[in-house]
């Protein structure tokens, strides 16, 4: 398991763009483990619970109305979890829901239009 007080302290030491970036590139980890096959999924559960750590601190040091429903998605995906990856279209359903909001967030933070 991670050593999630120094993901914490390393994610509030950088930029709120950047801030916005990871936890934009955490979904799409997620995404990408969550499909890999079961064998890979408790790093997705990993992964899942980086992105939920990422938005509670997104939201605890400025609230963002946008993220508080990606917060209720994350949350309600983790406690069902385990129903979820027994499941092949819910778990397809959420790793779509988590693409989405990679999508959403990326441009949010306005890393991309840095390299424009």
């Amino acid at each position: 398991m991670p050593d999630w007080t120094k993901v914490e302290k390393s994610f509030l030491r950088i930029s709120r763009q950047r801030q916005l970036g990871e936890l934009a590139s955490s979904l799409s980890r997620f995404k990408s483990w969550a499909l890999a096959g079961q064998a890979n999924r408790e790093v997705a559960l990993v992964v899942l619970d980086e992105s939920i750590l990422y938005v509670s601190l997104l939201q605890k040091e400025s609230f963002i109305p946008e993220l508080s429903e990606l917060q209720k998605q994350l949350l309600q995906a983790r406690h069902n979890w385990s129903t979820i990856t027994n499941n092949e279209a819910e778990l397809l359903k959420v790793t779509e829901i988590s693409a989405a909001w990679s999508e959403k967030v990326l441009d949010m933070s306005g890393l991309l239009e840095l390299i424009k």
